[in-house]
């Protein structure tokens, strides 16, 4: 192996402060989504999250500007993992989406103090933080990916984008989620209402006679 490589793969791995940094940040984070699940959003402050973790104010300033942004930070990650699993694992796109969007309704389900708080603190919020939309760190990434194959195997239309189909899903379980943490129209099983509004998202996906392949809008002429 020459200089050049050497000093290329030294480059890429992480050194022992930036690995620490790390580890301090993920602690933080952890401290925070635990207190929050025990005590509630309201129940818990920086001074219990630091405390917890033994480090000081300034310290936790240094990672995190407020306890919203590491409920942003897991409201946008944290079913990436759930989709991963699920997409190893054998069976059609549509099958497999719907294990994942099963195992996501039975997450909240589990972590329902948590999820309340991400929904009253207003942490995610892609008007305020449009950010939230195109990041590359969020899951919607991986949905789009997996729809794109989807429709490579003639699962789902060609006539939108994978991107526009992922948006409307989103949108839809958005609104299941919404009316079930309402308790909207009555309590009710999230599973069920999320395998009845990925129902209602195939109804519109699914690759209908005459569907042509999806072209970007031409400029007009001047």
């Amino acid at each position: 192996m020459d200089d050049k490589a050497t000093s290329n793969n030294q480059a890429r791995v992480p050194g022992l402060r930036e690995r620490k940094k790390a580890d301090l940040k993920r602690r933080i984070a952890d401290a925070a989504i635990a207190l929050i699940r025990e005590r509630g959003y309201e129940g818990t402050t920086i001074d219990e999250i630091v405390r917890r973790v033994d480090v000081s104010q300034p310290t936790f300033y240094k990672y995190y500007p407020s306890k919203d942004a590491i409920l942003r930070e897991h409201a946008l990650t944290g079913f990436a993992v759930l989709l991963t699993d699920e997409l190893a694992r054998s069976g059609s796109i549509v099958v497999r989406m719907r294990r994942f969007l099963r195992a996501v309704a039975e997450q909240m389900n589990a972590d329902r103090r948590l999820w309340y708080a991400i929904a009253i603190s207003n942490a995610y919020n892609p008007i305020r933080d449009p950010e939230l939309l195109s990041s590359n760190d969020a899951a919607t990434r991986g949905l789009e990916l997996t729809i794109e194959e989807g429709q490579r195997q003639g699962e789902f239309t060609l006539a939108y984008p994978a991107r526009r189909l992922a948006s409307l899903l989103e949108g839809i379980m958005f609104r299941v989620c919404l009316e079930w943490g309402a308790s909207f129209p009555n309590a009710h099983a999230l599973t069920d209402t999320v395998d009845e509004g990925f129902d209602l998202f195939l109804r519109a996906a699914s690759p209908q006679p005459g569907d042509k392949p999806n072209r970007p809008a031409r400029t007009p002429k001047r």
